[in-house]
């Protein structure tokens, strides 16, 4: 703290009208912080504080992000330092002066409602659980509204209006024809277009600003990431920072910033050694959360209206954060579903994720359009088999009556990975094996179709024929052989006996 006053010491020499006031406010915050410090003496007339005051980090935040966008290398060096020791008390309010700097839209409005008609408005908020957070751009605090893109479409529409009333010159380029009058207009028109070149250079700068100015607070964001990582401010932190990634309009046209938080969400999020435990969050936001990540996971790659006109960079682009959108929906999912712990829910709880599970595998199974990866699903269905264990049964009867074949064949993996789970359960309860034995029933139904229905391509066949001498051996290591053979019909079971000659010993 005494080294960010001295710096500020120095701005204020410098530049009194800009840092004077931050000056005042972060003596006030010394006051409150050290008390019983010789850091700055008690003049003894300080007075009374009032219910109503603010908190004393959320005075300090103010002042930090007030100072950030202009500040100097060592001044920034000494923000973060300052943030790292007062960040563990940072408020709700806080932080979310904070987390919407980095929501703030890079693209001006005037853009937005252009591209609004051919984008999907759902991305926008596919990750906010903030509901109560307020729409309305008026009220961002008075340090980001400082670099807000100024509305020019005004001077667009004049600048039009300006091309469209220019005299068309002549073959000889002469302007003999011109009186003084036209003259002055046409010297007025230049000088109107000269300055609306000169607004756009601003807005250019001012895009730059609050983009740098984005940079800083996800610095100050993650140094709290990683002093704080069990904290569940780090659930609204998350929603956040993927609500900005998923958004275009909060990168727009800046790699960087993009790969920044990208960069936030994989190391100091998914892949740090602590997370929030769920039983200090809520379970309806955790719900929340989950829904929509599996909702962006399947969402399919669209191509807009003008896509054929679009160079092959620009649409490799696209698909690349198609890809990257995908991969954050399925590292979130993982992230949700390590903070929920099964173990731990009640059966209700856990009655209600597997519903959502069961949702998203009848969408799976039926839908051409979803793009929901069987490998995902897989992935999910090993990690958590706990989810796998009530949609087996279900599982089964979908994919014996599945309308679409390649699905079908992908699902097999599915029923597989929770057959598994049936063996690779506890040991010394003997409950999977029940549970297993009521669905024998369902799983030969399923090869019976399946036998009947044998796919044309080989590359299929081979994957259904190899699911087959998967399952076979499962229930062989279980002895629970001979009760499958009694679910087939009698054809299909002759038939499986040619296909595995171990079966007729």
């Amino acid at each position: 703290m005494r080294y960010l006053l001295i710096q500020l010491l120095l701005q204020v020499l410098l530049r009194p009208q800009e840092f004077s006031e931050a000056a005042s406010e972060l003596v006030i915050c010394c006051t409150k912080a050290f008390r019983s410090s010789d850091l700055l003496a008690s003049s003894g007339d300080d007075e009374a504080e009032g219910d109503d005051s603010p908190e004393f980090m959320d005075v300090l935040v103010d002042t930090m992000l007030s100072l950030l966008p202009q500040s100097s290398a060592p001044m920034r060096t000494a923000i973060e330092q300052v943030f790292k020791c007062f960040c563990e008390d940072v408020t709700d309010d806080g932080l979310h002066r904070m987390l919407r700097v980095i929501k703030k839209d890079l693209k001006p409005a005037r853009h937005q409602e252009t591209d609004s008609e051919n984008e999907d408005d759902d991305d926008d908020d596919v990750l906010d659980i903030e509901e109560a957070e307020e729409s309305d751009e008026a009220e961002m605090d008075e340090t980001a509204e400082r670099y807000e893109h100024a509305d020019d479409s005004e001077t667009v529409v004049g600048v039009e209006g300006v091309s469209s009333e220019l005299p068309v010159a002549s073959d000889d380029d002469s302007d003999e024809g011109l009186d003084d009058d036209a003259m002055f207009r046409l010297d007025t028109h230049l000088a109107k277009m000269y300055n609306a070149k000169k607004n756009q250079a601003g807005s250019e700068t001012a895009h730059s600003q609050l983009a740098l100015f984005k940079l800083r607070v996800l610095s100050l964001l993650e140094i709290y990431l990683h002093e704080n990582p069990e904290k569940p401010k780090v659930v609204k932190i998350f929603s956040s920072l993927a609500h900005a990634f998923v958004n275009p309009h909060t990168t727009e046209g800046n790699e960087q910033l993009g790969q920044r938080i990208w960069g936030i969400l994989q190391k100091k999020i998914f892949k740090a050694k602590d997370h929030p435990k769920g039983e200090v969050i809520e379970f309806p936001v955790l719900k929340s959360l989950l829904e929509r990540n599996l909702v962006l996971a399947a969402k399919p790659f669209k191509k807009k209206k003008s896509a054929s006109s679009l160079s092959k960079k620009k649409l490799s682009a696209a698909l690349n954060r198609y890809k990257m959108i995908n991969s954050l929906a399925q590292s979130s999912t993982f992230w949700i579903l390590k903070m929920i712990d099964l173990k731990k829910r009640p059966e209700s709880e856990l009655e209600e994720v597997s519903c959502i599970f069961r949702e998203k595998l009848e969408g799976y199974l039926d839908s051409k359009s979803t793009r929901m990866k069987c490998e995902f699903l897989k992935e999910i269905f090993k990690r958590r088999p706990r989810i796998g264990y009530p949609l087996f049964g279900f599982l089964l009867e979908k994919c014996a009556s599945a309308k679409l074949q390649f699905r079908q064949i992908e699902a097999l993996e599915l029923v597989f990975e929770m057959l598994k789970s049936f063996v690779s359960s506890n040991p010394d309860d003997n409950s999977h094996f029940a549970k297993l034995g009521s669905h024998l029933a369902k799983l030969g139904c399923l090869v019976n179709v399946l036998l009947k229905n044998m796919p044309d391509k080989a590359s299929r066949r081979a994957d259904v024929r190899k699911f087959f001498g998967k399952v076979i051996q499962v229930l062989t290591d279980l002895e629970q052989r001979a009760l499958f053979l009694e679910a087939l019909e009698p054809d299909c079971e002759a038939q499986l006996r040619d296909m595995f000659p171990a079966l007729n010993q």
